[in-house]
């Protein structure tokens, strides 16, 4: 699925990134107009930076 053309995200699916990353959508959703992607925005489930959020391109990353 290209998450990248994708307006919206429901909240709680869950990420595996390339960093071996575990992180969770919290449903919001930015628009890169440079680019024309959106990105969303996911919480780091464990390990480093557990509880941060960060905006994601989750083409890149493996839906578990």
């Amino acid at each position: 699925m290209e998450f990248s053309k994708t307006e919206s995200i429901d909240s709680g699916l869950k990420f595996k990134t390339i960093s071996n990353l575990m992180v969770e959508t919290t449903g919001i959703t930015e628009h890169l107009e440079e680019t024309d992607l959106y990105v969303h925005e996911v919480k780091v489930l464990e390990g480093p930076g557990e509880g941060n959020t960060y905006l994601h391109n989750l083409d890149s990353a493996e839906q578990i």
